[in-house]
Order: structure tokens, then sequence, then C-alpha cells
């Protein structure tokens, strides 16, 4: 099953990257650093999150922890630094995010054992769109920039990456497509001769929600087919993937607990175990987190 579905699953990542994030159905954020996809942005007046994760406790009570990530904001709700500590609890990646005017224009992102940190520096439009990203590595040579393109309204239309190393060619490029409602319904990855790669489609229900993705390969063939489904708060509660037959070989479920502004404090994922005439859901991981607000 690993091989056969070696592909799908590579396939699979680049869609819940892309939907991941839109699962709430908010508007996207285009002034974001790393991806043109909205962020979990916290309710209220956040002043840190530590976020914590583990795995769940097998028969004998015993559980792994797989990692931590501190987030920190400042009392305009901007995203200051994100702290990573990996499975053994040693401090990881670092990332801090400089601000000008309130623009992002600046991500550093270090490591402890490294002398110097990547940067990514963002040339802006006059309201505050991204239109270059930069990447210089932590010695000093650049890697790579990504240029955006928007429409009237000022959605994100077309990224394209371009790479030193091929002498500042276009490297890969991604197009965007919207629905009436404005809410994107179709991206579209284009390779180094701007041959087709992939397309997903998108689909939502009336008040904005993510309810089906789909994957075709270049030659318009489906490669798979996610559905999810949501509670009142609108984060995702269950996610299944559907291969090119129709079968589902991946579910997955979302348990959410919330604290008295909204923002969620406790997330129970869960696998579906297929047997060999019935299927049941088991606890795979749970994920907490310490919100810290402003008084």
């Amino acid at each position: 099953m690993k091989k056969q579905l070696a592909i799908v699953i590579v396939l699979n990542l680049l869609i819940i990257s892309t939907i991941s994030a839109e699962s709430t159905g908010t508007e996207p954020n285009y002034q974001w650093p790393a991806s043109i996809f909205p962020t979990d942005q916290p309710l209220g007046s956040v002043k840190s999150i530590t976020e914590t994760a583990y795995t769940m406790a097998d028969d004998n009570g015993h559980r792994e922890f797989k990692y931590k990530l501190i987030l920190r904001y400042s009392e305009e709700q901007q995203l200051l630094s994100e702290e990573y500590y990996g499975h053994d609890n040693s401090p990881g990646n670092r990332i801090d995010y400089s601000y000008e005017n309130g623009w992002l224009v600046l991500k550093t992102q270090s490591h402890p054992e490294i002398l110097n940190p990547d940067r990514e520096i963002f040339t802006l439009s006059d309201d505050g769109r991204i239109l270059e990203t930069e990447k210089i590595f932590s010695k000093g040579n650049y890697g790579w920039k990504f240029r955006n393109s928007y429409d009237n309204n000022g959605k994100i239309i077309l990224t394209s990456k371009y790479d030193r190393y091929w002498k500042w060619k276009l490297v890969y490029s991604r197009m965007f497509e919207y629905d009436d409602n404005g809410r994107m319904s179709a991206t579209e990855g284009f390779g180094m001769q701007s041959e087709l790669l992939w397309r997903d489609e998108h689909f939502y229900d009336a008040s904005g929600l993510l309810l089906e993705s789909v994957k075709y390969n270049p030659d318009e063939e489906l490669v798979v087919r996610i559905l999810n489904e949501y509670n009142d708060e609108r984060d995702l509660t269950r996610r299944e993937f559907f291969d090119v037959n129709g079968r589902a070989y991946a579910v997955y479920s979302y348990g959410w607990n919330y604290d008295e502004k909204g923002n969620w404090v406790s997330k129970v994922i869960g696998r579906e175990i297929k047997g060999s005439s019935s299927a049941y859901l088991v606890p795979d991981s749970m994920i907490s987190r310490e919100i810290v607000y402003y008084e």
C-alpha cells in the first residue's frame, strides 16, 4: 500500500498545505510571510500561545512528547516570533517577524547551531501587498525570489519563483482563480517550461466553509478527492481522502475544546483504522495550547 500511494500522498501534502488554513472560510491575508493563505489568527488580545503536542496515551498511560511551539504577539496582534522545540525538547528553529507602518517587511529564521539567520525580505505595494519575497541564506548568498501579481480587487492571481541556482530563471509558478463570491476556487502549478503540473479545485458552502477539494494531474485525471466537515465554531472535525476509485483510504477526525474567548485550547486528532468488516476511529495525537492574554 505504501508503494502505490507514495505519489498520491505527496500530492495530498500539497493539497493539505493549501486547504488546512482555508478550512475556516476566512478571507485570505495576502500580507502574510510564508504563504499566500490565511493564518490561524487568535481571538482577543493574545500575548503568547504555547502549543504542545503529544501522542495519545497507550494502554499503560504512556505518551510521547512530539514538539512545542511558542508564538508571541504584539499588542496590535502582529505575530512577533515562533519558537520551535523538538521531540527531545531541545530548541530548534526560531522565526522573527519585523514590521514597518504595520506591514511585514522582514522574516528571519535562526537556529542555535547556525551563526547567522536566514532572511526573507518583502517588497510591498503602497497598500501593503507583498510584491516580491527575496530569500537570503545564512552565509549571505541569495536563494530564490517569489513575485506576486494581483487583480483589481487585490486578490493574488499569480506567484512566480525564480531560483539563483538556475541563473534566476523562472522555475515554478502558481495561478489562482476565484468564484463569484471571491473565494479561491482553483489553483494550478506550472513548471520551468510552463507545463501544467497539477490543478486543484475547491468547493464551498454558502457560508464559505471549504467542503471539497480535488486534485488533478497534468492529464486532467483525478488524483485525490478530499471532503471536510466542521463544527459550529467553523473548525474542522472530519477529513476524508478518496482515491481515483472513490475509496476512502485515509480518514481523520478532530475534536476541539475552547476557552472563554473562543480560542481552541486542546485538539485531539484521530485516524480511522479499517478492519476486515468494519472501520473505527482511534485517537492518534493531542495538541494543547496555553494562551496568555494582554491585561
